[in-house]
C-alpha cells in the first residue's frame, strides 16, 4: 500500500498519501482566485472549476466537499440525527449498533408526521373554509401562457396551432365617471387636457355636456378679447382705460366694443364743438369789443375745463401704459432668472452629495409676483403625459 515503510522495524502510516498517476488537486485549475487548497491535510473543499459553467457530476473531481453531499450521505445524516433526538428523549436508538431499527423508526416517523399535517390542515379548512382557493390552477397559466405547439411561416402567419392569446390590461376599459361620456386625455387645448364631451380641464369635474361646452368658448373668446384690448400698441387701449367706470358693468366681448365705440363718439363731438366756439368768437369780434371781451373769456374758461378732462383722461391712460410697460420688463427678467435657477437645479441634481456645496439651494429674499407668475409660466403640468419627454 502507498505510504508505508516495511523495511523499517516499525510500521509507519503517512497521511492523505496520493498516487503517482493521480492529478493533484492544485493543478485542475491554475486560477490563484480558485478554490482554495490546504497543504497540510492536502485538502480542497470547495468546487476548482466553480466560475466555469461546468456541470459538476460530469467532472472527475469538484471538491471534498461535493463527495460528502452524493449518494445516501444526506440520508444517513437524518437518521443520525433522528437517533440523537430520539436518545434525548429516553428511546434507545443507535445509528452504528442497530442501523436498520433506526431507518424504520424513521420512516415511521415521516409518515405520522406527514398525516398529523394533513389532519390539522383539514380541521383549520373545515372551520375557517377557503378550500377552493387551494384548487387554483398553476402559476404559468395565470397569465394565460401555456405550452400549446404553434407554428408560424416566415410572414409571421399561423401554420400549424392556434395562435397566442394576448394578455389583457390590468385597468378596467370604458368605465365613465362623473357623468361623463369620455375619457380624461380626449381633449387639449392651451396646453392643457381635458375631457372631450364637455371641454372641462380639470380632473375628476362632473360633466357639464353642450352648456359646459359653450361656457369654456364663451371664457376663451372674452379671454381673446380682453388681450386685444389691453395692447400697449393699439389706440383703442386709452378709451378703454379712460371709461373703466362704463365697461365695468360689460360682461359680453360686443359690449366691450360698443362702450369703446361710444368713446370715440364723444371725444370727436368735443372736437367739434370746440372748432365751432371758436368760430363764433372770432366773428363776433367784429360787432362788439365788450360782449367779445366775455364771450372770449368763457369760451377760454370752457376751453381749458374740456382740455383738463382731456388731459387728464389721456395721463391716465399713459400712466396705466407706463405700468404695463414696467410689469412686462419685471416679468422679462424674472422669466430669465426662473430658467437660470432651473438650470442650476438640474446642475446640482445631476452632481454627486459629496461634490454639491453647502446650502447651495437656501434663499431668504421673499418671492415677487412676478417671480410667481414666471414660476407657474415655466412649471411643467404633472397631468400633461409629456412631461416627462420635456423635461428631458
Amino acid at each position: 500500500m502507498p505510504g508505508t515503510k516495511v523495511d523499517s522495524k516499525q510500521r509507519i502510516t503517512v497521511r492523505n498519501l496520493r498516487i503517482r498517476e493521480d492529478i493533484a488537486k492544485y493543478l485542475r485549475n491554475l486560477d490563484p482566485n480558485s478554490a482554495y487548497y490546504d497543504p497540510k491535510t492536502r485538502s480542497m473543499r470547495d468546487n476548482p472549476h466553480k466560475g466555469t459553467k461546468k456541470d459538476p457530476e460530469e467532472l472527475q473531481y469538484a471538491g471534498d466537499n461535493f463527495v460528502r453531499f452524493t449518494g445516501d450521505t444526506l440520508q444517513q445524516a437524518k437518521e443520525q440525527l433522528f437517533a440523537w433526538q430520539g436518545y434525548e428523549k429516553g428511546i434507545d436508538i443507535h445509528l452504528q449498533a442497530e442501523p436498520t431499527k433506526t431507518a424504520l423508526l424513521n420512516k415511521e416517523y415521516e409518515l405520522k408526521k406527514e398525516e398529523l399535517k394533513d389532519k390539522q390542515k383539514g380541521t383549520i379548512l373545515d372551520k375557517y373554509g377557503g378550500a377552493q382557493h387551494l384548487c387554483a390552477p398553476p402559476k404559468e397559466l395565470c397569465f394565460a401562457q401555456s405550452e400549446e405547439y404553434v407554428e408560424y411561416s416566415r410572414r409571421g402567419q399561423v401554420i400549424k396551432g392556434g395562435k397566442k392569446r394576448t394578455i389583457q390590461s390590468r385597468y378596467e376599459e370604458d368605465v365613465y365617471i362623473n357623468n361623463h361620456t369620455s375619457v380624461w386625455g380626449s381633449y387639449w387645448k392651451d396646453g392643457h387636457w381635458g375631457y372631450k364631451c364637455c371641454h372641462a380641464l380639470i380632473k375628476n369635474s362632473y360633466c357639464t355636456g353642450e352648456s359646459g361646452k359653450e361656457a369654456n368658448c364663451m371664457n376663451s373668446e372674452e379671454r381673446i378679447v380682453h388681450e386685444n384690448i389691453h395692447k400697449p400698441e393699439d389706440d383703442e387701449t386709452k378709451i378703454a382705460q379712460s371709461v373703466t367706470v362704463e365697461n365695468s358693468d360689460a360682461t359680453t366681448p360686443f359690449q366691450w366694443k360698443k362702450k369703446i365705440l361710444e368713446a370715440k363718439k364723444k371725444k370727436r363731438k368735443a372736437k367739434k364743438e370746440h372748432k365751432d366756439k371758436m368760430k363764433k368768437v372770432s366773428k363776433s369780434s367784429s360787432s362788439s369789443d365788450s360782449s367779445d371781451d366775455e364771450d372770449r373769456r368763457k369760451a377760454k374758461k370752457e376751453h381749458k375745463d374740456k382740455m383738463k378732462k382731456i388731459s387728464k383722461s389721456s395721463s391716465s391712460s399713459d400712466s396705466s401704459d407706463d405700468e404695463d410697460r414696467r410689469k412686462a420688463k419685471k416679468l422679462k427678467r424674472a422669466l430669465k432668472k426662473e430658467e437660470k435657477q432651473q438650470r442650476e437645479a438640474k446642475k446640482l441634481l445631476s452632481m454627486d452629495e459629496r461634490d454639491r456645496p453647502y446650502n447651495s439651494m437656501y434663499n431668504v429674499k421673499a418671492v415677487t409676483e412676478e417671480e410667481m407668475e414666471a414660476y407657474f409660466m415655466k412649471r411643467l403640468p404633472p397631468e400633461d403625459p409629456m412631461a416627462a419627454f420635456l423635461g428631458n
